[in-house]
């Protein structure tokens, strides 16, 4: 099972990889790196040559070939190798005919509990959105309570108007649903200590990302005097930055991405870390439908993986991209039983589909402070 091909495609904000093998099996695998999806494409001409010829059988050997070849190891050639690692599993799934989750132990559960990521810029709208989707039956769901100008507006104020949308969403959909708060980085540990004491009214299915990322100190000193669940590592890239995470007795949850942290092959074993502390695995996931089919592999066979985030997939761009999208059935993902990851990519619209930058089509990035200063997002 030699590789002839490897082809990278970028579409909207997305990158995606296709490996072709000489006995014309393909499979394929998404890359998360958003803010440059461009340079996911340089990275994988780079590693082209070093694919080809290669038995796509051989997917922990292949990552490790790649990884450990240079003494640089970043953000991009994760994303990079992550797609790469997705597409071998995929052909390895297609050439013995049967799924991803077959591959890696079989499943452990029959569905997979989605939470919808909700998007709007005012508490009524977010409201409005929390209610349509318990009643789709959706059974958790996640917030961005810090909306509007609260990047402009005294802590005090700022405080009162993110408790409040928290609270509002709450008492609109009843206790029958979990919620969860994204804090996207916002706050300072100080800062973020106070939000969660108060947040704690509607008791959090968990917090996520008070601060960067980066800092494992930081974020286990912030998670020991927060109150409720924290989430944290979605940035984080390898299995040597998560151990240290799942060091941290007072996260729990860590949230990799597929796309990211080392596609099938490194993913699993980031579950085991996180199954050996008592921690769940929420992954990161608010991509194209390829990423949230692999994850959804990962969910069917991993014991300790909790709900799967999701974006509503039924919209331009991403029902354009595949073949078909992921199905979700009254709030859960439905496992499929197709070989692979039970998806193709659309070669067609793939070939004439524009690059869309990150913060134009889909705004992000920094925002301004009232003293002009830049706040993360």
């Amino acid at each position: 099972m030699r590789i002839e091909g490897v082809e990278c495609y970028v579409a909207s904000h997305w990158a995606f990889v296709r490996v072709i093998t000489e006995a014309g099996i393909d499979g394929i695998g998404e890359a998360t790196y958003s803010p440059h999806p461009t340079a996911v494409r340089a990275v994988i001409d780079d590693l082209r040559g070093a694919l080809v010829g290669q038995d796509a059988f051989r997917p922990e050997f292949l990552f490790q070939r790649a990884f450990k070849h240079h003494c640089i190891r970043d953000a991009v050639l994760m994303a990079a190798l992550s797609a790469v690692d997705q597409a071998l599993w995929d052909i390895k799934g297609k050439a013995l005919g049967v799924p991803v989750w077959q591959l890696l132990g079989g499943r452990v559960r029959d569905k997979v509990r989605a939470i919808l990521l909700l998007e709007a810029g005012t508490e009524a709208a977010l409201v409005e959105q929390a209610v349509i989707a318990r009643d789709q039956g959706f059974t958790a769901i996640k917030i961005k309570p810090f909306l509007g100008d609260w990047h402009r507006q005294p802590m005090a104020r700022m405080m009162r108007s993110a408790i409040g949308a928290v609270e509002a969403v709450r008492e609109a959909v009843g206790w029958d649903i979990d919620i969860a708060i994204e804090m996207h980085r916002n706050l300072t540990p100080d800062l973020a200590a106070v939000f969660a004491a108060a947040a704690t009214r509607i008791s959090p299915y968990f917090l996520e990302d008070p601060i960067l990322p980066y800092s494992v100190a930081a974020n286990a000193s912030v998670a020991g005097r927060m109150a409720g669940p924290v989430a944290v590592a979605e940035r984080n890239t390898n299995i040597w930055e998560f151990r240290e995470f799942s060091d941290c007795h007072a996260v729990s949850i860590l949230r990799p991405d597929v796309g990211l942290a080392g596609g099938f092959t490194q993913l699993r074993k980031i579950a085991a870390i996180a199954e050996s502390r008592h921690q769940r695995i929420v992954p990161h996931n608010f991509t194209a439908p390829v990423s949230t089919a692999c994850h959804i592999q990962l969910a069917a066979c991993m014991p300790n993986w909790d709900v799967q985030g999701y974006v509503r997939e039924d919209r331009d761009p991403w029902n354009r991209v595949t073949s078909h999208i992921n199905r979700i059935e009254n709030g859960y993902l439905v496992i499929p039983d197709a070989p692979g990851i039970g998806m193709t990519l659309d070669l067609e619209y793939l070939a004439d589909a524009d690059y869309v930058p990150f913060g134009t089509k889909f705004p992000d990035g920094p925002v301004r402070a009232a003293d002009g200063g830049i706040k993360h997002q």
